[in-house]
């Protein structure tokens, strides 16, 4: 009998013993899996710390080059201002510095606006009054430009606002703009702004003062190089 209950203890003994080892071993399996679920956790957290770091590292070395190249841009811009005024300057050593500057800035500005370049603008400008605002022709043409009446009303300006530096550009650049638009070309556009429409359009004219214009734009493209005021 004792015989019996010792083995039956002993059966007993080693399943509670199966039991707990099993329990065990599948606590350090939880364990272990917990552990690798949570080092995969962290390991994805790091990986997504670090891709944002570099996001925003890459995204400030954008954002900084963006602004040098705007910057590097505005100082090109600004010279080429200071270039044209001082071309005003060469050809016109009358005119102030400052009126030179306010006059090269609406230059671009207004040729800008009217989809023609510039340098032709301030040509047509030197061709007509050799940059002098209060000028006047026998015919009554004023301003810089040496526009009309009549273009001055069109463009919404009483007339003697053509005495206005600003004024006279805007609307010498709009009628050019117009007449480029008109012949779709410049020699043309240019020989129309000084001898009307018509004039072209029946053959009667002469390319004389489109050309000197044109000339005078390419003079002033070598005067900004060679004065490093462009590359």
């Amino acid at each position: 009998m004792a015989k019996k209950l010792f083995v039956v203890w002993l059966l007993a003994a080693i399943a509670i013993f199966s039991s707990i080892s099993i329990y065990a071993a599948d606590e350090i399996q939880k364990d272990r899996f917990t552990t690798e679920i949570k080092a995969g956790s962290d390991a994805q957290a790091a990986a997504a710390k670090h891709h944002e770091k570099e996001k925003s590292h890459a995204q400030t070395v954008t954002k900084t080059a963006m602004a040098a190249e705007a910057s590097a841009a505005e100082k090109q811009d600004e010279a080429y201002i200071r270039g044209l005024s001082a071309y005003i300057r060469h050809v016109n050593s009358n005119v102030p510095e400052n009126e030179a500057l306010l006059m090269a800035e609406n230059f671009v500005k207004y040729a800008e606006q009217y989809g023609v370049d510039e340098k032709i603008v301030m040509a047509v400008a030197q061709n007509e009054s050799t940059y002098y605002s209060d000028a006047v022709s026998c015919e009554n043409y004023k301003g810089l430009m040496q526009t009309g009446d009549g273009l001055a009303e069109n463009a919404g300006y009483d007339p003697v606002q053509l005495f206005d530096p600003a004024v006279s550009i805007k609307v010498g650049a709009r009628y050019l703009g117009i007449k480029l638009e008109e012949f779709g070309d410049m020699r043309l556009a240019l020989t129309a702004y000084n001898q009307g429409s018509g004039s072209v359009h029946s053959g009667n004219y002469t390319t004389g003062y489109a050309d000197l214009a044109m000339a005078r734009a390419a003079y002033m493209e070598d005067f900004l190089t060679e004065n490093g005021y462009i590359e």
